[in-house]
Order: C-alpha cells, then sequence, then structure tokens
C-alpha cells in the first residue's frame, strides 16, 4: 500500500512543483537512502532486480528510496528535477511471473529521462519491451501491476498500467494515486492493444472510449485496501485555496483517518499507515520533492511513521549528494534501524509521547527550510549535510524527552503478539539492531 501526490506550479508558492509519497511495506523491511551519481558505462547489459535489460552509455544522477533488497526504488529524484513514485494496483486479467517490477522501472526513468513526458514514455517502452511482473513482497508473495505519478518542474502525469497494456493522463494542478485504477474514460492516450485485450479477456467496460478503470480494476482487494478513501484524503489535504507548501505536503503524508488515533491497531485507511491487526504494511519511508528550478531537494525520512519521523534536505546535482552513496549503503541501514528505534518504542504511550516529539520537532523542521531556502545553489548539499548533523543532537533530545513517558499500554493480545514476533525478526536479522533499553518495551 502506499499513497503519491503531486502540486504543480500554477498551484504551488515560489512556482515550484512539489511531488510526495508514502512508501508502505513490510515493518521489517528497511528502506534505504540511496545516491548514484551521473555515470557513463562501458558496460552492455544490466543486471535489475530480476531480469537484465540493455544499459545506456549515461545515466542521470539520482536520490532513491528503495527497498533494502530490491535493485530498484519506491521513489526518487535526479538530477533534472524529475520525480516518481510508483503505486501497486490490484487489476484483472492476471499478473505477469517474471518481468520488470514498478521500482525497477522507476529507477530506469529516473536515471535515463530529464523530463517528466519523456520518463512516461522510457516506463511505456520498457514496459512493452519486457512486460512487468516477479514476486514483489519482502518475506511473503505479493505481485500486482502498477501505476506511476510522474513530475518534473513544470508537468506532471499518470500512468497505469495493465500487464503490458497502458493509460495515460495528463494532472492539471493537484494529483493523486493511490492502489486502484483512476484513469477512465478521460485518458489523453491508451495503448494500441488496450481494447483488444480487454475484449478477448471479456473486460472491455465503456461506450465509445474504453473505461480502463472501470474494464481492469479487480473490485475486491481495492476495496479492502480503502485505497480511495486514502486518495481522497491525499487530494482534500491540497484542495484549498491556500498554495501547497513544502510544510503541506508532509502534513498530507503524516494524516491518519482517525484524529485521536492512538496506535493501537493498524489501518488502512490511514496515508501513514502503521502495522497492526489486519494490517500487514507499514509506512517505511516518506519524501516530498520540492522541484525548483534552480534545482531540486529531496525532503526525507529515511524512517517510518512519518507522524513522527523529521523530514530533513537531500539537495542533489550531477556528482550526487555527498551522502548516502552506493558505497554507504551499510550506514544507511543502520541510519533507518537508529530511527526504527524512536518509532518503535513509542507504542507505549504514543500519544504523549508524540506530543513531545512534536515539540521538538516542528521548530527544527521550520529551521531546516529556512536554511536551504536562504542558501545559494552552490552550496545546498552542505547545508543539508548540516541538518542530518543536526538530526543527531535532535535525537538525543527525543530520547530525553520520551523516556520519562515510558509506561506500558494496554493492546490487543493479537497486536502485541504480532509486534513482538517483529521486534525478533529485526533483531535476527540485524544484529546492528539490538534489544536495548530504548527499545526493549515496545509492546
Amino acid at each position: 500500500m502506499c499513497d503519491t501526490i503531486a502540486a504543480l506550479a500554477p498551484t504551488s508558492t515560489d512556482a515550484h512543483t512539489f511531488l510526495a509519497k508514502n512508501s508502505d511495506r513490510e515493518p521489517n523491511e528497511a528502506q534505504l537512502l540511496t545516491v548514484v551519481p551521473h555515470r557513463t558505462h562501458a558496460e552492455l547489459r544490466l543486471k535489475t532486480t530480476y531480469t537484465e535489460v540493455d544499459q545506456v552509455r549515461e545515466t542521470n544522477a539520482v536520490l532513491l528510496c528503495r527497498p533494502f533488497w530490491m535493485w530498484g526504488a519506491e521513489m526518487g529524484i535526479n538530477e533534472h528535477g524529475v520525480a516518481i513514485g510508483n503505486e501497486a494496483v490490484f487489476t484483472r486479467g492476471g499478473y505477469g511471473a517474471a518481468g520488470l517490477t514498478g521500482m525497477d522501472m522507476l529507477r530506469l526513468a529516473l536515471e535515463r529521462c530529464d523530463s517528466a513526458r519523456s520518463a512516461v514514455d522510457t516506463i511505456i517502452a520498457l514496459l512493452e519491451q519486457h512486460g512487468q511482473g516477479g514476486n514483489c513482497g519482502f518475506t511473503k508473495q505479493f505481485f500486482y501491476n502498477n501505476s506511476f505519478l510522474v513530475a518534473d518542474t513544470t508537468d506532471a502525469w499518470v500512468l497505469e498500467t495493465v500487464g503490458k497494456q497502458w493509460a495515460r493522463k495528463k494532472v492539471s494542478g493537484t494529483g493523486a494515486i493511490s492502489n486502484l485504477l483512476t484513469i477512465g474514460s478521460d485518458w489523453d492516450e491508451l495503448s494500441p492493444g488496450a481494447e483488444a485485450f480487454a475484449k478477448q479477456k471479456h473486460l472491455r467496460r465503456g461506450e465509445d472510449r474504453m473505461d480502463f478503470a472501470a474494464s481492469f480494476s479487480e473490485p475486491l482487494f481495492t476495496k479492502f485496501s480503502r485505497a480511495c478513501a486514502r486518495r481522497a484524503s491525499s487530494l482534500s489535504s491540497l484542495g484549498s485555496a491556500a498554495p501547497a507548501t513544502i510544510a503541506t505536503m508532509k502534513a498530507a503524508l503524516r494524516q491518519h483517518d482517525d484524529p485521536g488515533y492512538a496506535l493501537r491497531a493498524g489501518s488502512v485507511g490511514s496515508v501513514c499507515m502503521h502495522f497492526g491487526s489486519l494490517v500487514g504494511d507499514q509506512t517505511v519511508g516518506s519524501m516530498v520533492a520540492d522541484l525548483d528550478k534552480s534545482g531540486p531537494v529531496a525532503w526525507v525520512t529515511g524512517a517510518s511513521a512519518p507522524c513522527i519521523a523529521l523530514f530533513k534536505p537531500i539537495a542533489l546535482d550531477a556528482e550526487g549528494a555527498g551522502m548516502f552513496g552506493e558505497d554507504q549503503q551499510e550506514e544507511a541501514l543502520n541510519y533507518w534501524l537508529q530511527n526504527e528505534r524512536i518509532l518503535r518504542n513509542l507504542h507505549n504511550n504514543y500519544i504523549e509521547k508524540h506530543q513531545a516529539i512534536e515539540k521538538l520537532r516542528a521548530p527544527l523542521e521550520r529551521r531546516f527550510e529556512e536554511m536551504m531556502a536562504d542558501t545559494a545553489r552552490e552550496y545546498r548539499k552542505q547545508a543539508a549535510r548540516e541538518c542530518f548533523e543536526l538530526e543527531k543532537e535532535y535525537r538525543v533530545a527525543v530520547w530525553k524527552a520520551i523516556e520519562p513517558l515510558d509506561h506500558p499500554t494496554r493492546h490487543s493480545l493479537v497486536f502485541s503478539l504480532q509486534w513482538r514476533r517483529e521486534n525478533r525478526e529485526l533483531v535476527r536479522r540485524w544484529s546492528t539492531y539490538s534489544q536495548s533499553s530504548e527499545n526493549a518495551r515496545t509492546v
């Protein structure tokens, strides 16, 4: 489960376009920040998660938020200010057993394209040549098709796919995708074989123009994912007369469907999703891409649960970002695990601890935004690294603030057993995450 939203420059402040995404995956599926610089390549072939594709001679610098075991990424930006988020969509017509994953196609498009339109064209070409497929679950079998929200400094597109078939639609003002097909008969372009494929499967809906969503949506999984409710929440967060800002995009990713949410159970209706009870996924990484024409900046958590996580800036250019490089992925994992300790501690007395964290977090995030706004482009990477250094002091202050509030919270037996199992598995998988006094009493 995931949610992606975009606000184009005409409806946002200072002529910036924004794209934001929450990546919802299994709670122990660490999501790493990965920065790859602009490169030239001598090799002819490239190994993705499950298959090989032709390599291109030159690739862009990219910032990726990726599940630790995948080649591809859930979301990211490139040096040209192109940002992409993808979603699992549940469809009729079958899923591919092998091929490129949606995350592979996302990364390939970022590495190869300099505009949103060309990124959509590239994903379509890859889809038609290689197909999509492969298990996208971490500890379970999980197959699905994909949708994409792609933006650059001036344009944004929605691309929705079923096998090798697709529909695309240009975004006007604001847009959002979730775990459902949204393009009906209002598509701007439809794959040449979509009509014939739908008729062959006895799925075609619509009159003169085929309704892509009505034809291919799988109703049961789509309904119980509550994707429609989450997408509506995302759009409503951008629907006011006030222009979108970095702050409003972050707030959109922090939404719960219950304002009094107390972390006693998970909910698939929340944009900020928490694992537990009947919910098997959790928001394990978040990103807000500020597609400033002077150079892109990504605001990332590198952590689960944006409702409590701190967003920090990463400035990207052709040389990379000066942090989270491919040779620093062990540090990227340890960074995610450090933040995970805080989240799991909040299972005891979430409401009071969340309030204590917010008192520390809100002024620091405002400070970060001011630092980046006041810094010339050539010094943004340095300013971003300073923000990550300040986070170290912030993390110490957070522990000091929440430790006095640590007292047992009554959860359901199922919720408690689920989290004890996840905690044990996380320790087994990564010894660097120890059940110290900081996180031993999480449930």
